[in-house]
């Protein structure tokens, strides 16, 4: 594993999800740290993060490293027990190529696409409790 290739593969990543900024509303990236070789590299442990926020209460925070990303929602709340963030950790493997569960993709612009699809998945589950 080159970690160069792997930083490359997270700065494509993370382009790809900043390139989707400009068309859906809510949809903010954050780089968490950058290579210290070259700061135009996303680290590959470090990461980033994306957030998509449908008001100013309900959101989804989708995380994401070289081996694994973490998305973590939190609704409305109203005192009930659902009210809490709830976080859930899946498989993506930046280390492999593009690859999140068994799927590997061409591009990080396709991954980022399914990704933020699920995000958006997630965030109107919430906003339909």
């Amino acid at each position: 594993m080159n970690v160069t290739e792997v930083a490359g593969r997270m700065t494509g990543l993370e382009r790809a999800f900043r390139s989707l900024e400009h068309t859906v509303p809510g949809l903010h990236v954050d780089v968490i740290g950058h290579m210290s070789t070259n700061r135009k590299l996303v680290h590959p442990v470090a990461g980033f993060q994306v957030k998509l926020q449908h008001d100013r209460e309900a959101g989804v925070l989708l995380y994401v490293s070289s081996n694994y990303a973490e998305l973590t929602r939190w609704p409305v709340g109203d005192g009930s027990e659902l009210s809490g963030a709830v976080r859930e950790r899946f498989n993506v493997r930046l280390t492999d190529g593009l690859v999140w569960g068994e799927t590997e993709f061409d591009s990080p612009d396709q991954l980022a696409h399914e990704l933020l699809g699920y995000m958006q998945f997630n965030l109107d589950a919430l906003t339909l409790i």
